[in-house]
């Protein structure tokens, strides 16, 4: 009753917070305009780089021209304060236009058409200069403009310009009309209030104390399930809203020419994989160059380029380019089994954004299911509360939300490879049975028996475990099942291989002590599950060998693209850095909309847009750094080998992806499951060596002293930062496919909840 209590006094504060945000500092730009001076203006005067439709639209002719002179005045007829200025579009057919804003100190005559003779300053130039710059909608809050805080020589003005240069020529612009000194509406926002009230309960129920710390993890319970259904289920709406940000359905197929490095651009690889395999060929139905044939070197960059520019030859970028065919170097698992079905039913292409909202969400369930059986196999006394902060680490440190805000061929591979290995790691953990009732086991590291045989317990819903250790033995099917599963990585993305060997680990006491694996006993078991390797291995490196000539040839090394992959690879001196980079470069904050900007990544490899390295924008993957303090709690829980299994493969995956393609987000896909595995077991393992001692398989001790709510605090708040920069992150200016270009309605929609925090 306490408890409850304590609960409900937490909510009433957190409702009084969120009404405080809500009418104090999202309604900022509302209280700063009551009470604004009433101001006047005069005719306008159009720019000659502006053609009046007649609708209420311009028609920019010449952007240094774009312009709208307003004479403005006080309601006394003198020079006019300026607070805040409205532009209202009209018509349909038009979406948004940007516009920023300049005042002059001189005469008001209405009919002065002269313009260019007055000095002009920046609408926010004032105590500090603020360029003033308004992308307007027809969403009314993205319609207002604050002109910001003044200093006595620049507080009156009488002219207002409306400049529309950052428009290119031929753009139309909507000003049906505008407001001077408007009071901007007091608005609340239901979004924004969900967004607070999904905080708000991520904090009260994860707070160091709190029931989700004092109970024990039981994945088998119906409230478990239920939870578990309902966090699948809001990822992949979540997933879909995310997909749709950058158009979605809406972007084109169709391939183009990119100016900037002289090359032709296909983003529908896939589909041409999947239309070239329903009509018997393993090559794309591109059109060859005849140039790439007579080039001495065709794989050189700048040959290609030079040779573009001067008889305008056509090269595919990225694209595998091998004795006078193309062919896609991705994993050909993907088009196999989503796209050609989906042509082969339909008649058309699958869009890529489907693609990869569809391998995501599979991902999402599989990898739920995988991260919490993980745990339990484990760490069977682990609070609900750092389980479930363990599973939102290990999906906030996959590239998973990249691909889907991105949706292109580069994440289809690993979207697939990351749902089948998730789900091959399910089946694998979930195959060891008791072998008298069938029911799944699970080790119990407490209850080892003396001679060091394994020790396991049948799982139950009680938060007591069995009295004795039990006889196991191995599921074929979910065996056989987990391992055609993990070998179809190696089919979307070869990195993930190293996904498969962590079968020794998992499988040691199986391997070593039972004998249920790999012996004299177990040759038939053992056999099921080579086969079911070979039989997804043989036809994979039967696939290379019928393109390139041989089984581990996947053709990355033919690729188009700005360096000779052939013969080039980049600088060995420069892989610390690169790792740096890669891992520890902090994040680049900002105190203003959109909050989170891109890093730089200024080195001589390749290298594209950044957030920052893995561990700073998933802070709790860095307890891996803390795995020797650890060691203890993990080798009592038989977990010391796995942890270090998953670090040492991630860092050879690692490795591998930046001496070959450089720093890239992208590529965080390739090795984050495995350091995500190996930092839920830190976590874990710290988490109970934290409890009261004697105490450490009860769950109800948890955070019972200091250094336990100072850990349970860190989590909590490690994860929400996560969540911070994935969200904050879609709004970054500087990455690919940035919203404040493909989705300006969007991206001025949420700057304008902002919009009070300026000058």
């Amino acid at each position: 009753m306490a408890s409850r209590k304590h609960t409900l006094v937490l909510w009433i504060v957190a409702v009084v917070l969120i009404a405080a945000c809500e009418i104090g500092i999202f309604n900022l730009p509302h209280w700063r305009t009551v009470g604004a001076p009433a101001v006047e203006s005069g005719t306008p005067v159009i720019g000659s780089g502006l053609t009046d439709n007649g609708d209420g639209t311009y028609t920019v002719t010449d952007a240094d021209k774009a312009t709208i002179d307003i004479p403005i005045r006080s309601a006394s007829g003198g020079a006019a304060e300026l607070r805040s200025v409205r532009l209202v579009p009209a018509g349909t057919g038009w979406s948004y236009s940007t516009a920023s804003f300049k005042t002059a100190y001189g005469s008001a005559d209405d009919s002065t058409t002269d313009t260019g003779s007055l000095t002009w300053r920046d609408l926010g130039q004032g105590v500090w200069t603020d360029a003033k710059a308004l992308t307007y909608t027809k969403i009314p809050s993205t319609q207002y403009v604050l002109a910001g805080q003044k200093s006595d020589d620049n507080r009156y003005s009488t002219w207002l310009r409306i400049d529309y240069g950052s428009q290119s020529a031929g753009a139309v612009v909507s000003l049906a009309s505008y407001e001077l000194n408007p009071t901007v509406p007091f608005m609340v926002s239901l979004p924004r209030l969900v967004i607070m009230l999904a905080i708000a309960a991520f904090v009260i129920c994860f707070r160091p104390g709190s029931a989700l710390w004092r109970r024990r993890l039981d994945i088998d319970s119906r409230g478990h399930r239920i939870a578990i259904g309902a966090f699948i289920v809001l990822q992949s709406a979540a997933l879909l809203a995310i997909s749709q940000m950058t158009g979605g359905s809406h972007v084109s197929l169709a391939t183009a020419f990119n100016s900037s490095f002289h090359h032709w651009t296909d983003p529908a690889q896939y589909q041409r994989l999947a239309d070239a395999l329903l009509h018997g060929r393993l090559w794309l139905d591109l059109p060859v160059d005849n140039s790439l044939q007579t080039m001495q070197n065709p794989y050189d960059f700048g040959a290609r380029v030079s040779r573009n520019a001067s008889t305008g030859a056509v090269y595919f970028w990225d694209h595998a380019y091998y004795q006078g065919r193309y062919y896609c170097y991705f994993g050909v698992l993907p088009a196999l089994l989503l796209f050609a079905p989906y042509e082969a039913i339909t008649g058309g292409w699958l869009p890529t954004w489907a693609a990869s909202w569809v391998l995501a969400v599979a991902f999402t369930a599989f990898g739920t299911l995988a991260v919490m059986s993980f745990i339990r196999r484990f760490f069977p006394n682990a609070s609900q509360a750092m389980a479930w902060l363990c599973l939102f680490t290990a999906m906030a440190a996959t590239s998973m939300w990249y691909y889907v805000f991105d949706p292109s061929f580069y994440g289809v591979p690993v979207l697939m490879a990351m749902a089948v290995a998730s789900a091959g790691l399910y089946f694998w953990i979930r195959a060891r049975r008791d072998a008298a009732s069938g029911r799944w086991a699970f080790a119990m590291p407490h209850d080892a028996p003396a001679d060091g045989s394994p020790a396991t317990c049948v799982a139950d819903s009680s938060d007591a475990p069995a009295a004795a250790p039990a006889a196991t033995k191995l599921s074929a099917w979910r065996m056989v099942l987990g391992t055609v599963l993990m070998a179809m990585t190696v089919g979307c993305r070869p990195q993930f291989a190293a996904m498969i060997l962590l079968a020794i680990p998992l499988f040691w006491d199986e391997i070593r002590h039972t004998r249920q694996l790999v012996s004299r006993t177990s040759w038939r078991l053992t056999l099921a599950v080579a086969l079911a390797a070979l039989a997804v291995l043989v036809p994979l490196g039967a696939y290379n060998v019928a393109r390139f000539g041989s089984p581990f040839d996947f053709g990355q090394d033919y690729n188009l693209t700005s360096y000779d992959l052939t013969s080039q690879r980049p600088s060995v001196f420069l892989l610390p850095a690169e790792l740096f980079l890669e891992l520890f470069q902090p994040v680049s904050l900002l105190g203003q909309f959109p909050f989170v900007q891109t890093t730089s990544t200024a080195i001589a490899a390749p290298q594209e847009p950044s957030l920052g390295g893995l561990l700073a924008l998933v802070p709790m993957l860095a307890v891996v750094l803390l795995m020797w303090m650890a060691r203890r709690p993990l080798r009592r829980h038989r977990a010391w080998g796995m942890a270090l299994w998953c670090v040492a493969l991630g860092i050879v995956v690692m490795l591998t992806d930046t001496l070959i393609g450089g720093i890239n987000n992208r590529y965080y896909g390739d090795f984050s499951m495995l350091l995500a595995l190996a930092a839920i077991l830190v976590a874990l393992a710290l988490e109970e060596s934290l409890r009261p001692e004697g105490r450490q398989d009860d769950a109800a001790s948890g955070c019972a002293t200091i250094p336990a709510r100072v850990m349970a605090l860190a989590a909590a708040a490690a994860v929400l930062f996560a969540a911070f920069m994935i969200g904050m992150g879609f709004f970054a200016t500087g990455r690919y496919e940035a919203l404040a270009s493909t989705n300006p309605v969007l991206y001025s929609w949420v700057g304008s909840w902002f919009s009070g925090l300026t000058m």
